[in-house]
């Protein structure tokens, strides 16, 4: 009797098993699913094609957030993973072209003349070793937020409690380290390793070797990101901390503090929190103005000569010449709204965000700056506590536009 009770458990065990490890595969095929769709959306088929693509996904993703809105945290929970996943990626090749990665698991099958052909039926391939891990590492870098026993810490045992509050200092303990916790549990056994599909012995047991090695170094970049370590897992580090202003769950978020999220990133490199070399690498990408901030200058004639009015411009591009300066998709002329696109670098004197460009404004007549202000935001309002020389504009009620959604036309 008991013999046969065993047995019967020993079964029922076996067919849960094979029914967890079936739902497991179809969660980390979905995953990487996800990812190809984002690496089709975000890279081309050269550098510069790649280029273009990330600017253009990852300033969608910042249009898509209206400064205003009661779910605005929720929102940017959900946008933040992809945005990290894309911004990781190009430090990494910014990385690998100017060779600071040392590490030779990830430089083994890089090859500079493929890296935008990804072949993802060979699992020894860059973008299967590489690439994959890099993006699942970040999407699911606070997975473990989801596990019931932080739903429950963050919302309250009757869910009436908000999840994105600002934490007690013993409950921000308690959910950081839950959430470590669980976040890796779900890498290693809620995604962990794909299942070969070759029917030969040496195939399988090479498949699943070079998959032990990718699973490996996935969790090793979550491991040492959550750590003082530098190095590796400062790829998915600095965007992380990045992304935590671009898409702040915080219920008082500003558009305004965007720009802080590569101050935070240079402060951290001073104090030698993250290496100063990778911070400078990645501040040559992002710049001071993070792609959709909606930026403020002062309008110049033909000559190069300062006029009494401001502009509107979005930040458009990836890369800028020097990180004050930000490239740009001109959004008004003679404080016209423009009917197609025009590309250009707003240079640190232009830019009114800065105090030095304002001044050369604080001279000019309220009444001039009220009638700008007046023309610029007639269709895309600015409330009467708007200062007269605004420091940024809101560009999200024009974006949503659909005639104003090609901010990357050739035209310059």
């Amino acid at each position: 009797m008991l013999e046969q009770r065993l047995e019967y458990l020993y079964k029922k065990y076996l067919v849960e098993h094979l029914s967890q490890q079936d739902l497991r595969i179809r969660r980390l095929n979905n995953a990487i699913d996800v990812c190809l769709d984002i690496l089709s959306l975000s890279e081309g088929e050269d550098y510069e094609s790649t280029q273009l693509k990330s600017a253009k996904f990852l300033t969608t993703l910042v249009l898509f957030s209206p400064e205003n809105d009661k779910k605005l945290a929720e929102l940017h929970h959900r946008l933040k993973p992809a945005y990290k996943a894309v911004l990781g990626l190009r430090l990494l090749d910014k990385l690998v072209t100017d060779d600071v990665i040392k590490n030779a698991y990830m430089m083994k099958d890089y090859d500079a003349d493929k890296r935008y052909e990804p072949d993802t039926t060979n699992f020894e391939c860059y973008t299967q070793a590489v690439i994959l891990p890099i993006m699942l590492a970040a999407i699911f870098q606070d997975v473990g937020l989801q596990h019931p026993s932080l739903i429950q810490l963050l919302e309250g045992e009757e869910g009436n409690k908000d999840r994105f509050r600002l934490l007690e200092n013993q409950e921000r303990a308690e959910m950081l380290a839950l959430n470590y916790q669980h976040t890796l549990d779900y890498l290693k056994n809620g995604l962990g390793c794909q299942q070969a599909g070759a029917e030969k012995e040496q195939e399988i047991t090479a498949f699943d070797e070079a998959e032990q090695k990718r699973l490996k170094f996935q969790l090793g970049l979550v491991l040492d990101a959550n750590s003082s370590k530098r190095g590796t897992s400062e790829i998915i580090k600095i965007p992380q901390i990045y992304s935590s202003v671009i898409f702040s769950t915080k219920r008082d978020y500003q558009r305004k503090n965007l720009p802080t999220a590569s101050m935070l990133i240079a402060q951290l490199a001073i104090k030698k929190a993250i290496s100063p070399e990778v911070s400078d690498v990645f501040m040559s990408i992002v710049g001071r103005f993070p792609l959709g901030f909606g930026i403020t200058y002062i309008a110049q004639d033909q000559d190069g000569n300062e006029l009494d009015f401001y502009e509107y411009a979005i930040v458009s591009r990836l890369n800028p010449p020097e990180p004050t300066q930000a490239i740009c998709r001109l959004v008004t002329k003679k404080m016209m709204f423009l009917p197609y696109g025009i590309t250009d670098v707003i240079k640190k004197s232009q830019n009114l965000h800065f105090q030095a460009a304002r001044r050369k404004l604080i001279k000019i007549d309220p009444k001039r700056l009220a009638e700008v202000m007046e023309k610029l935001s007639h269709n895309y309002g600015v409330g009467n506590n708007k200062p007269l020389i605004p420091y940024f504009w809101e560009p999200n009620e024009y974006f949503f536009v659909q005639g104003n959604q090609n901010l990357w036309s050739s035209r310059k």
